[in-house]
């Protein structure tokens, strides 16, 4: 066939569009449609946002991934490299993001992981499942020296009370619910407490991802196994210009991270509850000079969370603390 050239084609189409069925004329129309959408897309990116919040804004608004290096400051000041995920409604942020794909030991935060699988096992019937103390002392955290209650122990980040619960819980179920989660290389070999010194790994991104499945309801445990673990994780809760929200967390922190260099790594991971919208995010942290380890890694993680937070209006004021976070083990 020769060639014709397409506004003779276009002539054709509009000349026998009279006897195409209407299917037949909109099938027609869609790729033009689809060029149109395509296009406007492309226009849209080529245009500079007027500041940050805009470009967050945007990227949100074509549910795609945007970086936000402008608070990247927010580790700086404290002398940290870290990230920060958080997936939005319709889009996710990223800050550093080749950091937020690097694979770290999850420390504490690995004891969401541990509480749910024993509230959906039965191995904790409530978050009241009570465990006399182990008498081993611990001088640098004596709130893990007593008897303690599953809430009290997540809420204290007491590692002897949850070596015990995984004990309990047994590696394949442990192995289960990482499976159901997408939760990082979901490898629990090594000690009683592999999620701090065996060859469990996950990044920010894998954090953000499984956190999401868990608080939407996506992968599978009973609403009454999601309340509980709600229980013991709140954190605060307030209202600002879009709407009430709860924040829902754990710390986490590794001396041997298991990342680059193997350097400390400290966590805070968790979800915001917004109008019955679950927005997980994840932030990691490890000292920016690897010869000293500033004190914010331990005292300034849930506090840089919540700036990130606030910075991208997940949360619009201080929240009210619900419980203290405990220490950051």
């Amino acid at each position: 066939m020769k060639h014709i050239a397409p506004a003779l084609w276009v002539m054709i189409a509009l000349s026998s569009a009279s006897a195409l069925p209407t299917e037949a004329l909109a099938a027609m129309a869609q790729p033009t449609d689809a060029v149109a959408a395509n296009t406007a897309k492309a226009v849209a990116a080529t245009v500079p946002p007027a500041n940050a919040a805009d470009a967050t804004a945007n990227a949100v608004a074509a549910n795609a991934v945007v970086e936000r290096p402008d608070l990247d400051r927010l580790f700086a000041k404290h002398g940290l490299t870290g990230t920060f995920v958080a997936d939005l409604p319709d889009g996710e942020v990223r800050v550093n993001p080749k950091r937020a794909g690097t694979l770290f030991r999850p420390a504490s935060t690995f004891k969401i992981v541990n509480a749910v699988t024993a509230f959906e096992s039965g191995v904790a019937p409530s978050a009241g499942l009570f465990l006399k103390w182990n008498g081993v002392m611990n001088a640098d955290y004596p709130e893990w020296n007593h008897d303690q209650t599953l809430e009290q122990a997540f809420r204290a980040s007491c590692v002897w009370y949850f070596v015990e619960l995984g004990r309990r819980n047994g590696r394949d179920r442990l192995l289960d619910t990482m499976r159901k989660l997408d939760y990082g290389n979901a490898n629990p070999t090594g000690s009683d407490k592999f999620w701090i010194d065996g060859e469990l790994r996950i990044s920010a991104e894998g954090q953000t991802r499984a956190l999401g499945r868990l608080a939407r309801g996506e992968a599978g445990f009973a609403p009454r196994s999601l309340e509980l673990l709600r229980k013991v994780m709140l954190l605060g809760q307030g209202a600002g210009v879009n709407g009430e929200w709860r924040l829902y967390g754990k710390t986490g922190m590794a001396v041997r991270g298991g990342g680059p260099g193997d350097a400390p790594v400290g966590w805070f991971v968790g979800w915001v509850e917004r109008d019955g919208v679950v927005i997980p995010f994840a932030l990691n942290a490890s000292p920016a000079k690897s010869e000293e380890t500033p004190p914010a890694l331990f005292t300034e993680r849930v506090s840089i969370a919540k700036d990130m937070l606030s910075a991208l209006g997940v949360i619009t004021e201080p929240a009210k603390d619900a419980s203290r976070n405990g220490p950051a083990k």
